[in-house]
């Protein structure tokens, strides 16, 4: 049309003609009326995936998690398990019981008391993790679930390319010059089909993987076919469609006036809303990315933060620990500068884990023994296993001795 327009066969060509930039040196153009460019249209994606729940967090942001979760589990237990009746037992009853709360705080679950006010600031930064941590993971799961239905099959042109997949346009259109020389198809692959209500056809036996039609013959598509294709937002944009008139026409003024009055007022908006997608019913399908799944750099500060909270508190409670045992050691044991390093170590040891001060293989002298003072002002003195067995053999020996 566009070449009869031009060799004067006809004065004037009214319909769909996109503007170009090598047909302006040939015919005159109105202002366009719509809008135009290369829109893909694909199936969409009916893939039900077994381990969806799975998706709104990555691999490394699970391990974090669980990371967190067992470090938070193990502080928990060491500084309730001295004061608290709930964490008594045997050791794998203890960790069952440590193990159960971590997991039940997940769902604000939890009724175990906690005795230590260490443990309570533990907890409430845990449970402040736990709230966001959930919260997130909540919003985008349902984000993956109402997005996953418009996902295609094909995301994008270089895909097809790279796979020589076969894709489907008119024929009669600039699209096949723009698709061969511009995006660089390989013509092989490029399917011609005459009607836009063809293309169902062609998807359902696989002739074709995607088609690419202009944006108002793709808005017609979709509003025919709404379910079960997804067309993408044009990313290739043209100068739209108009009317064509000879060179130098005086027409092409009057009908550019026209239709700049018609976007002004809104009516060709409302026409083309009427005419082109009058089914309210459909949505729209313009393809969205799915939401990526959340990473360990998303909540590394509040992890930093729940993990320094749980250390400074355990570190707390050592340094408590500890400077009990010294006190101990001071009132009761003196230096002992004789004793070995390992016994007191594995006396420390045995305090931290047990609270009892225990004294590996070694006696104490009568010298260790302290005084002490009875509530009369008396002072009473402890006497050591070897008196006692000194006491216990005098009667003995002077029953069995010589009288005089």
């Amino acid at each position: 049309m566009v070449e009869q327009v031009h060799n004067k066969t006809f004065d004037a060509g009214v319909g769909d003609f996109t503007v170009l930039a090598d047909r302006l040196d040939k015919v005159e153009f109105t202002q366009p009326y719509i809008e135009s460019g290369l829109s893909m249209i694909v199936q969409e994606k009916n893939e039900q995936l077994t381990w969806m729940f799975i998706k709104p967090l990555t691999w490394e942001m699970w391990a974090a998690s669980g990371g967190v979760l067992v470090y938070t589990m193990l502080i928990i237990w060491f500084l309730e398990r001295p004061s608290n009746p709930e964490f008594s037992g045997p050791l794998k009853n203890q960790i069952g019981t440590a193990t159960w709360f971590a997991f039940t705080s997940l769902f604000f679950s939890h009724r175990e008391k906690i005795h230590n006010n260490l443990t309570r600031v533990v907890v409430v930064m845990w449970l402040f993790v736990v709230l966001i941590l959930t919260s997130s993971y909540t919003a985008n799961l349902s984000s993956m679930l109402t997005i996953q239905r418009l996902k295609p099959n094909v995301t994008d042109i270089e895909m097809l390319k790279r796979t020589n997949s076969k894709v489907g346009l008119d024929g009669d259109s600039f699209v096949v010059t723009y698709m061969e020389r511009v995006l660089q198809f390989n013509s092989q692959n490029i399917i011609t089909i005459s009607n836009e209500f063809n293309y169902t056809e062609a998807f359902k036996n696989g002739s074709i993987s995607a088609a690419f039609l202009e944006l108002p013959y793709a808005k017609v598509f979709m509003n025919h076919y709404c379910k079960g294709y997804t067309a993408t937002t044009p990313t290739f944009r043209f100068g739209g469609l108009g009317f064509i008139f000879q060179k130098c026409s005086p027409i092409a003024r009057d009908f550019t006036k026209a239709i700049l009055e018609l976007l002004e007022d809104g009516e060709l908006k409302s026409l083309e809303d009427t005419w082109l997608t009058p089914n309210r019913d459909c949505p729209n399908n313009a393809s969205s990315d799915v939401p990526d799944s959340l990473s360990v750099k998303n909540f590394m500060g509040l992890y930093v933060i729940s993990s320094a909270t749980s250390t400074i508190c355990l570190l707390l409670s050592f340094t408590i620990l500890l400077k009990k045992f010294q006190q101990h050691e001071d009132a009761y044991l003196g230096n002992a500068s004789d004793e070995s390093v390992w016994n007191r170590t594995v006396r420390k040891a045995r305090f931290l884990y047990n609270k009892e001060f225990n004294v590996p293989s070694r006696a104490p002298s009568i010298v260790d023994v302290p005084e002490l003072t009875s509530s009369q002002g008396e002072h009473v003195i402890t006497s050591t296993p070897q008196e006692h067995q000194l006491q216990a053999s005098t009667p003995a020996q002077t029953e069995s001795g010589p009288l005089h």
